[in-house]
């Protein structure tokens, strides 16, 4: 009879996801999606994608050192960092998430990939900037840097929009940096994509495909940044998943789609926090300018 109570007591995990509250889902999302940002680079590390070898060599690193040692150790750090968010969320480890998705993404144009591959990365950035608002400064105390954070009991007005806009600028640059690939830079592995629907490289060219698809892609991103509605939210979901799911279908590591995990959490985390996201910027809208002065003696009200 016992067990019969208990199993009927214990909610399920979409039930307990519908009960949460929206600043749970967003902690959550935030979290969960860093940790595997951070585990998926690092895999890329460990797997020593020779994609890296030009950004050791800004350092001076020969390819040898980089292959044999460094790439493993880079792995291993980030896949560290990864599982440390997982289970212990330091404020400090998400400022340095924050700062090495920064600096891995300047290094590409720094090595002559060009400013859209900076772009495209906007998630790597976005993400774990989003969830460093959340969790607050530690100030100049070392011992609230180093504290575990957990979900806050409540987000302000103020902190709320500013995640609102970290998330909304990342998923907006990712967008736009990607549609760029194809527009501008004419990726050479878009035409596998294109292969893979039985489309050819001169039906590609004669058509203009790359430049009509990475045109879209940059329109997609620019319309987030306008109004980012819960259709259109939905839409670059699916259409994330589709595009970043052609990678590994076409031969690319399995990394090259985990890594990339903030251009699928993003559209959810807007979508979950979109009510909230417009009932704190109405707020605030409303507050005065200036606290109110009190009136003079005999003034009339």
């Amino acid at each position: 009879m016992s067990q019969t109570i208990t199993s009927r007591g214990r909610k399920s995990l979409r039930e307990t996801i519908a009960e949460a509250s929206v600043t749970t889902r967003l902690y959550w999302l935030l979290r969960i999606g860093v940790a595997i940002e951070f585990i998926g680079h690092g895999w890329a590390g460990l797997s020593r994608s020779r994609a890296w070898l030009p950004y050791y060599d800004l350092f001076g690193i020969s390819p040898d050192v980089a292959l044999d040692y460094l790439m493993y150790v880079t792995g291993a750090v980030d896949i560290t960092v990864g599982l440390l968010i997982l289970f212990w969320p330091a404020r400090i480890l998400l400022l340095h998430t924050t700062v090495w998705g920064v600096f891995t993404a300047l290094l590409r144009p720094t090595v002559g990939e060009g400013w859209w591959e900076f772009l495209e990365r906007g998630g790597n950035y976005g993400m774990p900037l989003a969830l460093l608002i959340m969790a607050g400064w530690g100030g100049w105390s070392l011992r609230r840097w180093l504290q575990r954070v957990d979900e806050p009991a409540a987000i302000s007005d103020r902190a709320l929009i500013a995640i609102h806009w970290a998330m909304r600028g990342g998923l907006a640059l990712l967008l736009i940096g990607h549609g760029g690939f194809g527009a501008f830079e004419h990726k050479r592995y878009w035409y596998d994509f294109f292969a893979l629907f039985g489309i050819g490289r001169s039906s590609v060219d004669s058509a203009g495909l790359m430049v009509l698809v990475g045109g879209f892609e940059i329109l997609l991103g620019l319309a987030i940044l306008v109004k980012p509605w819960r259709p259109l939210l939905l839409f670059v979901l699916v259409w994330k998943l589709g595009t970043e799911l052609l990678r590994p279908l076409v031969g690319q590591e399995w990394f090259q789609f985990v890594e990339r995990d903030g251009d699928y959490v993003l559209p959810i985390a807007l979508y979950v926090s979109a009510a909230a996201y417009a009932l704190a910027r109405s707020r605030t809208r409303a507050e005065p300018l200036s606290p109110p002065t009190a009136a003079a003696p005999g003034a009339p009200a």
